[in-house]
């Protein structure tokens, strides 16, 4: 098998069909040996009965994977790489925003270029608003100080790996997964090429500003122990200035004679000092979690069924 496609699915019923026609005109015309792999990710809609019909009605070689339930996009990164059995294996959304004509430059460029092991698309240019741009610069600034590895500004899941890439990231056992920081974290030559994203066929983002609040905590926490350390030094030095302003006042008494005072300043000091105190808990805590999810050895996702034509 020369390639496979893994496609990730959550609610894209109406997606489905168009996204196979597109890719039988992009690629099946070009690439006879290549096979589709379609995760189902606990979608709520009829995309599982969408799969079904398809690997019943086309000749192209399909595997299907359905979700007991929603275990996220990484659970279904990792089912379709454990899946696939090419020599290239593609990772590609449903929902058109991301073409499939793409997959044919990432191969050239691999098959041109053997120094490379994978290939990454990035937008060109992304429609958001400046808003949440910013706040994503601010996230890729701050992984790359506190990781050791560096993360690509913008790269997407879009991208083709080699088979030694596929290995390598499904060597990692870990049960919370990041794939951005993992294929960052395995290595190898990877080259980042632009795309230029077009319109959602149909359906609307799984993603809000909460949840990328919460997958860039997550990225942090995975890949990185120096929130740990910035608590642990925020702490010490609170600790000297409370020293420092504990002298302070008992000379101040014993010299000035000061009566008990300062109520507001004490209540603000309390507070702040309060709430340092809860967000290194915070911090603390998040590593707990990864620990507690980690030491319960459950599996990253279960397969309710799986079918594909033969």
């Amino acid at each position: 098998m020369l390639l496979s496609v893994v496609v990730p699915c959550y609610n894209e019923e109406n997606n489905i069909r168009p996204f196979y026609d597109k890719v039988v005109s992009e690629l099946c015309d070009i690439i006879q040996d290549i096979e589709l792999i379609f995760v189902n990710d606990g979608s709520r809609d009829k995309t599982v009965e969408e799969l079904k019909k398809l690997t019943e009605q086309t000749l192209c070689k399909i595997k299907a994977v359905s979700f007991s339930r929603n275990f996220g996009k990484e659970a279904a990164l990792l089912a379709g790489l454990e899946n696939a059995t090419g020599q290239y294996t593609a990772i590609i959304d449903a929902d058109l925003q991301q073409n499939p004509k793409y997959i044919i430059q990432m191969l050239d460029i691999l098959k041109k270029n053997p120094e490379y092991d994978g290939v990454a698309a990035y937008q060109r240019q992304r429609n958001e608003s400046r808003v949440l741009s910013f706040f994503k610069n601010c996230f890729y600034k701050l992984i790359n100080k506190m990781t050791e590895v560096e993360f690509y500004r913008s790269a997407s899941d879009f991208r083709v790996l080699s088979r030694k890439m596929v290995d390598a990231v499904l060597s990692m056992p870990e049960k919370c997964r990041f794939s951005k920081g993992i294929f960052s974290w395995i290595g190898f030559n990877v080259y980042y090429m632009p795309y230029d994203v077009e319109s959602r066929l149909s359906g609307n983002s799984k993603w809000n500003f909460w949840k990328l609040t919460a997958y860039a905590i997550n990225g942090i926490v995975a890949f990185s122990d120096k929130p740990l350390i910035l608590s642990s030094v925020v702490g010490l030095l609170l600790f000297i200035s409370a020293i420092i302003l504990m002298l302070f006042v008992i000379i101040k008494t014993l010299i000035f004679g000061d009566p008990v005072a300062g109520f507001p300043t004490l209540a603000s000091l309390i507070l702040l000092l309060s709430g340092i105190q809860l967000l290194c808990i915070g911090i603390i805590g998040q590593y707990l979690a990864k620990i507690y999810t980690e030491s319960k050895s459950r599996p990253v996702y279960i397969i309710k069924e799986k079918f594909e034509n033969k």
